[in-house]
């Protein structure tokens, strides 16, 4: 084979070239509008997760897909019909090359029968006896048993891949919800409500896609382990007896029956291990998808409180400085308000000591107003006396000099002095 077509077989039985195309075709059609269910684009084509949880699922599928196609032309393919018939009595040891030789060539690398049946006689050839190729054969079984079930080891990578991507898009929403929850903005949550449906619906879409991968898986593989119990009997009918013992006929009897023993015994180890093995294989896949639960879960966890312990960090150095700045402006309010009310006082002890001043002139007035009605008082009582005695003249000359000395003691209260004008009695008297 060349390798060029080596390199057509490697590509054309490639599940990254398979998976990777179906993945391509899928979001094609789906960005093409060609398949348009709210569903379908919701769950698998609504964040860049899902499209890689569903690339990833592709790529599973493909493998599958191939692998369970192998196995079902190599279940198709006759087993009667690859060695010629066995001769009485057998054929010699050295023989077992040109056997080999009339092998037909399988029609695909890796073809369980054609392979074993090859690999067993090429044991003979090598060693030149059939006596422990009994053994052998048990190793032969044995190895493609192992061989099948690597085959299965990027299936088993996605399977626990999608899983780990639906959780990191859960971690995702959530942090993109608890980032959009702002505290000025508490009635405006559609950010938080789109978060939230990311982070559920990638866990949602990466659970149903493992879920069916690991369903195909278990089919595919016991369907595998049926045809490997078919390529067992096969091979032991094909060479039971076909080669010469060195033991006589006797010898090869005995050999031949407990080859037979042998491979019963082995094969029922083998569905036995085989058993074994898928329900160590589900436990095994039930712990690791518990401890990533739970590890998830504690991220989640961790990663919720760190983002509520910032966002409650945030909100208290916004209060605090919030608080502050009321605070300085109520001190420069209150200062305000203290100095205007300083004014306030101050005016008002001012014009309480211009009341005060004037209160105390008007009483000075009002004393002298007192006098001086006393003295007028007096003085008509004096004029009337003078009057009467013909003294008139001298009286009005001493009342003129009382009024003045009156007159300057009354002259710090009002601003001009009172003229008391002093008009002469008619005589009603005698002249002197």
């Amino acid at each position: 084979m060349s390798r060029l077509n080596a390199l057509s077989v490697m590509l054309l039985g490639s599940p990254l070239l398979w998976g990777g195309s179906l993945a391509f075709c899928f979001f094609a059609l789906i960005h093409a509008g060609v398949i348009d269910d709210p569903n379908v684009v919701r769950y698998l084509a609504g964040h860049w997760v899902e499209y890689v949880e569903v690339a990833l699922f592709c790529v599973g599928l493909a493998a599958l897909v191939l692998k369970g196609y192998d196995i079902h032309r190599q279940g198709r393919q006759p087993v009667d019909d690859l060695l010629e018939p066995i001769p009485p009595g057998g054929i010699p040891p050295a023989e077992a090359s040109r056997l080999a030789e009339s092998l037909p060539e399988a029609d695909a690398p890796g073809a369980y029968l054609p392979t074993r049946l090859r690999e067993a006689i090429d044991y003979v050839v090598r060693t030149g006896s059939a006596d422990a190729l009994e053994n052998h054969l048990k190793y032969l079984s044995d190895v493609d048993a192992s061989r099948a079930a690597q085959g299965y080891g990027l299936v088993r990578f996605i399977v626990w891949a999608i899983p780990i991507m639906g959780f990191l898009g859960t971690v995702i929403g959530i942090t993109v919800a608890i980032a959009n929850l702002s505290p000025t903005q508490l009635d405006n949550i559609s950010g938080v409500v789109a978060g939230l449906g990311t982070a559920f619906d990638t866990t949602a879409t990466a659970l149903g896609l493992s879920m069916v991968l690991m369903f195909l898986q278990f089919v595919i593989d016991r369907r595998e382990q049926k045809l490997l119990t078919r390529v067992d009997d096969a091979v032991w009918r094909a060479l039971a007896g076909r080669f010469q013992s060195l033991g006589g006929s006797e010898g090869t009897a005995l050999a031949v029956a407990r080859l037979g023993e042998s491979l019963n015994r082995g094969s029922a180890r083998l569905l036995d291990a085989q058993e074994q093995a898928w329900r160590a294989l589900e436990r095994t896949a039930s712990n690791g998808l518990r401890q990533v639960m739970e590890q998830s879960g504690t991220t989640m966890q961790s990663t919720l409180t760190d983002a509520l312990d910032a966002s409650l960090e945030r909100w208290g150095e916004s209060l605090a400085r919030t608080h502050d700045a009321l605070a300085a402006r109520r001190e420069e309010r209150w200062t305000v308000a203290a100095e205007s009310l300083a004014a306030a006082i101050r005016g008002l002890e001012r014009h309480h000591e211009a009341l005060a001043e004037q209160t105390s002139v008007l009483a000075a007035v009002v004393d002298a107003t007192r006098d001086v009605t006393d003295l007028e008082r007096k003085l008509e009582t004096n004029l009337a006396a003078l009057a009467s005695t013909g003294r008139f003249e001298e009286t009005l000359g001493m009342l003129a000099a009382a009024v003045q000395l009156l007159a300057a003691r009354a002259g710090d209260a009002a601003s001009e002095p009172r003229r008391v004008e002093l008009a002469a009695p008619h005589r009603t008297g005698k002249a002197a």
